[in-house]
């Protein structure tokens, strides 16, 4: 997911705000260029890069382990199995804490917090047309 900024970042400089704005999650470097926020062992969300105008943030799992054992169940149970339990159970956890450092990263480097479907439905008036 691409996150337009306005204001130019660094991963050193967004780290403690995140740790400020997110007290439940840990965020970790790593390697120097990815930035790791993560919610428990599943959900997690990884900053990549420092870009001029945009922020490229993808969710994924917190830890080398557990994607290694993510992979390794994919080849010993098959693609089917992993893939339904993957997206069934730690996809939506992933995508959470991604929409959540987004609309952070949204509201403190420039273009303002995206509403969701649901926000938009429940503030719109159908009546004027």
């Amino acid at each position: 997911m691409r996150v337009n900024v306005e204001q130019p970042y660094t991963l050193a400089e967004l780290k403690p705000k995140l740790e400020a704005a997110f007290p439940e999650y840990k965020v970790k470097f790593r390697g120097p260029k990815v930035l790791v926020i993560s919610q428990g062992n599943v959900a997690g969300a990884m900053i990549v890069g420092e870009k001029q105008k945009f922020v490229r943030l993808q969710e994924a799992f917190p830890t080398i382990g557990g994607q290694m054992l993510f992979t390794l169940s994919i080849l010993l149970l098959g693609i089917l199995i992993p893939f339904i339990i993957f997206l069934t159970t730690m996809k939506p956890k992933q995508v959470k804490v991604r929409d959540a450092v987004a609309n952070f990263i949204r509201e403190e480097y420039g273009t303002g917090a995206i509403p969701t479907k649901k926000e938009e439905l429940a503030t719109a008036d159908l009546l004027d047309a």
